[in-house]
């Protein structure tokens, strides 16, 4: 008994240890994975970090200037994470400060969350990006049996469903019930073709996450969870109410009144609509899914998967008002979750987001492998302005590095 005793408790280690391995790995991977990355992330460039640093003072003075009251950004350049930067307090009136691990919602940046799970389901072959709605959400009834069978995967993403822009959001707003919003898209006469027009959607939306989670059989925010927040270490990210209700490092929402901000609660409504809306994040996580989304975990998506996701589907309309901080756009598309922006000289992909008093921003390049990702806890215009101008900035910074290569190697005009 004595001899097998050793063998019994090596056996139960040993299988402690696999199970530990088994159901910690997305975790364990992606720590390794950052770590490798790390290393191979270039050496510090010092006009590009004269570049950070002048930009940082410029975003701090205007958050300072308008008393945005928390406040966090995120740039990445390459294959590193260059800066991660907080501001001010997770509640007016309170002495916490925004950390790096302080929670945001982040509002309908969780829209591009959505579009990449759902190219994951694709490249597995679980879902088309022309799979009818109706075949996984049975109870889908629009204006007619036509028009019902008409709404694909792709059209939902890039609301092109032919919908009256905001169908239904209102009814978010007032607290209905998803499943009851649902039941009264019979009744809305559309605008336009199914795929021939852009009219921003959250209702509509989030059918898409009706169809990931026919097809998996999982809620969408543990498909979430599962598929994108561990695998790439976004270990403060969830997607309920209660999840962010129970989080101890909560930036909390304010409202503008009396002269100044004045902390509110975390508002119930678009939890509804998680696929549009429901995603909680610090930026510490929104680091992470912005190093991913410049290509830097091939491990997790590859350049194909990005270049789905990212592909222009419909234009947006000239004159949208979610356009109007970006100064000479010249042309303006929707994807899969995102908005695709062509400017002189870049092309920028990205999305803004406001609910519950919340705003946020992301946008980055996949050219110039660089980008920015801004959470506020308070309405602004700090953001609108803060990351148009980033690229401006950025532009002009590479501009002058250009010049300044060519006049070392002598060929300066």
């Amino acid at each position: 008994m004595r001899k097998k005793l050793p063998a019994l408790v090596f056996a139960l280690f040993l299988g402690f240890f696999v199970v530990y391995q088994h159901t910690d790995m997305p975790r364990l991977e992606a720590a390794m994975y950052r770590s490798r990355m790390k290393e191979k992330s270039r050496k510090p460039d010092p006009a590009f970090q004269k570049f950070l640093g002048d930009y940082e003072v410029y975003l701090r003075r205007l958050l300072e200037a308008e008393g945005v009251p928390g406040a966090a950004v995120a740039i990445v350049r390459d294959s590193s994470i260059a800066l991660v930067k907080t501001y001010g307090l997770r509640a007016r009136g309170r002495r916490d400060s925004v950390d790096a691990h302080t929670v945001f919602r982040v509002a309908s940046l969780s829209k591009g969350f959505t579009g990449i799970l759902a190219s994951l389901l694709v490249q597995e072959g679980l879902l088309r990006w022309d799979e009818p709605a109706y075949e996984h959400v049975l109870d889908l009834h629009m204006k007619t049996e036509e028009y019902t069978r008409e709404i694909q995967l792709i059209h939902l993403l890039s609301h092109s469903t032919g919908l009256p822009r905001h169908t239904f959001s209102n009814l978010l707003n007032m607290g209905m019930s998803y499943p009851m919003i649902l039941q009264r898209l019979a009744s809305v006469k559309p605008t336009h073709s199914v795929g021939s027009y852009h009219n921003y959607q959250n209702v509509a939306f989030s059918l898409s996450g009706d169809m990931m989670e026919s097809v998996t059989g999982q809620r969408f925010h543990v498909l979430l969870k599962e598929r994108i927040f561990a695998p790439l270490g976004m270990e403060d990210a969830s997607a309920t109410l209660a999840d962010i209700l129970a989080d101890s490092n909560v930036a909390m929402p304010h409202k503008w009144g009396g002269g100044s901000y004045v902390p509110t609660g975390i508002d119930p409504n678009y939890y509804e609509v998680v696929p549009a809306a429901g995603v909680n994040a610090s930026i510490s996580d929104m680091a992470q899914w912005l190093f991913m989304l410049l290509g830097n975990r091939p491990d997790f998506a590859s350049d194909s998967l990005l270049s789905q996701a990212f592909h222009p589907f419909v234009e947006i309309p000239a004159g949208d008002r979610v356009l109007r901080n970006w100064e000479n756009l010249e042309t303006a598309h929707y994807a899969m979750g995102w908005r695709i922006l062509q400017l002189p000289g870049i092309q920028v992909t990205g999305h803004s987001g406001y609910v519950n008093n919340y705003r946020s921003e992301i946008a980055f390049s996949r050219e110039e492998k660089v980008g920015i990702v801004i959470l506020t806890n308070a309405p602004n215009s700090t953001v609108g302005q803060a990351v148009p101008a980033f690229f401006d900035k950025y532009l002009e910074f590479r501009q002058g590095a250009e010049q300044g290569g060519d006049e070392e190697r002598g060929n300066a005009p």
